[in-house]
């Protein structure tokens, strides 16, 4: 796949930025981002705006109004045709659990099955640290640990999710902290400290600090419904307007769209009940995205996922690698001691006698004494 340099990237962004708001605003377009061109069904390693639709219209079939151009500021302009919509909303079944990641766990690793009386269930997504109290959480999706607008803190967390049996006081393990629904859907909730929570995956994988997704970044991510599978960043700064059913329609911002690795056959990568799922870097082990979304009805399922960064910023959390932020203004120098006159010192005027004084006054009245 194509590198693209910085540049290339700033001036994309900035292309981008100048039409995205207006062309979601056009019926049937369901996500605008940036990312890699496709023909013919195959991913090419060209840069490009990518508008996302419905369903894709012959040219023949589209009127002036409809029609996109076919560059921006010099950058192409791709059409896909691709739906999305959150996963494991509390009206949706989700997907059976695998690999035993439905059951309870009294020891519990990421990527398995969570959720709260509100949701059907979702995956546990990673252990974070609360940024201001050092408390340790765990990080999911807003409609996986909330569901519902009028939620309020203390929400009890169980494990596993309720549709896999988790409804007993018993398998309460944390209580709902701080949320996000709109540009981001996130939460995290503290942990009870009755079941200890690991940093590790189901397989072993840890997942300790994060990084920024990239364009062509390979990922893996460890999921409730589908386990662990692998995937490639192929777009990123999308914008995608998604139904939150009794909540309302929300749109999402700084998503990246994870697709099947090139060359490896087409697959699900993810569906439904791996809401909350952490998308993790293969060559640095960090976590880029969390998982919220994929497309409806194709196969292979595209995944939707949030920059990671942007949620830890709107929550308020660390990993367990990272060092803890510093709280508080900056601490201040002690003054310096003021700095001495090095001036030489004036060199007093002699003073003069009397009778000095008595000589020159008569000098001035009666000459000098000729």
């Amino acid at each position: 796949m194509s590198t693209i340099s910085p540049e290339e990237m700033a001036k994309a962004e900035q292309a981008l930025e100048s039409v995205r708001d207006e062309w979601l605003q056009r019926d049937g377009v369901t996500a605008v981002d940036l990312g890699f061109k496709w023909s013919g069904g195959e991913m090419t390693g060209q840069l490009s705006i990518r508008v996302h639709v419905a369903r894709k219209k012959d040219e023949a079939e589209l009127s002036d109004a409809e029609m996109f151009p076919t560059e921006v500021e010099g950058i192409p302009v791709d059409v896909i045709e691709a739906t999305y919509a959150p996963q494991a909303l509390v009206d949706v079944k989700p997907e059976a659990a695998v690999e035993g990641r439905g059951g309870r766990y009294e020891v519990i690793p990421i990527g398995v099955s969570i959720g709260c009386k509100y949701s059907t269930a979702g995956t546990l997504g990673a252990k974070v640290i609360d940024q201001d109290t050092g408390d340790e959480m765990i990080l999911s999706n807003w409609h996986v640990l909330a569901g519902r607008r009028d939620v309020e803190a203390g929400l009890s967390i169980w494990q596993p999710g309720w549709i896999d049996g988790g409804t007993r006081e018993e398998n309460t393990m944390a209580e709902l902290s701080r949320w996000v629904l709109g540009p981001y859907d996130a939460a995290v909730a503290r942990l009870t400290g009755d079941r200890p929570v690991q940093s590790t995956t189901v397989e072993g994988r840890a997942i300790e600090d994060m990084t920024a997704p990239r364009l062509g970044m390979m990922v893996w991510k460890s999921g409730r419904s589908t386990g662990l599978t692998e995937g490639f960043i192929d777009g990123v700064k999308m914008k995608v307007p998604l139904s939150y059913g009794q909540a309302g329609v929300h749109t999402l911002e700084e998503v990246v769209r994870i697709v099947p690795r090139p060359g490896t056959g087409f697959g699900e990568i993810s569906t439904g009940g791996d809401s909350g799922s952490v998308w993790v870097d293969d060559d640095s082990g960090k976590a880029v995205g969390l998982h919220f979304a994929g497309e409806v009805g194709n196969s292979p399922e595209h995944a939707l996922a949030l920059n990671v960064i942007s949620i830890a910023e709107a929550l308020k959390f660390r990993f367990p690698a990272q060092e803890p932020a510093i709280v508080g203004p900056p601490r201040e120098e002690p003054p310096k001691p003021p700095t001495p006159d090095r001036k030489p010192p004036s060199r007093p005027t002699p003073r003069r006698s009397f009778w000095d004084n008595f000589s020159n006054f008569l000098r001035r009245i009666f000459g000098s004494g000729r």
